[in-house]
């Protein structure tokens, strides 16, 4: 009883670690826009219930939910956005905006 315990609990946490997003790859997030910083970048809780700081560079790439250009400056707080992100875990390759 023990070992089939021990066995499951092993492959809990080695089935969490590939589920779990890590740098070095790129991901897709969904959230909603908490707060915009001066220099481009912003906050936004995800639907997994975190809370990260996305960086933006000049190659970000803006979208409306319909698959149009949009810019930077229509992410609003409160928005809904889904965001690729970039190998590095921090930057964002484009942003999808709800509205």
């Amino acid at each position: 009883m023990k070992k089939s315990t021990a066995l499951f609990i092993l492959f809990s946490f080695v089935f969490a670690a590939f589920a779990h997003a890590h740098v070095g790859e790129v991901h897709t997030v969904m959230g909603t826009v908490t707060m915009l910083h001066g220099d481009g970048s912003f906050m936004m809780k995800t639907t997994a219930g975190d809370t990260i700081t996305i960086q933006i560079t000049k190659n970000t790439v803006w979208l409306r939910a319909d698959g149009r250009a949009a810019k930077a400056g229509d992410l609003k707080t409160a928005g809904r956005v889904v965001v690729k992100i970039s190998k590095d875990g921090k930057t964002a390759l484009s942003v999808k905006m709800a509205k």
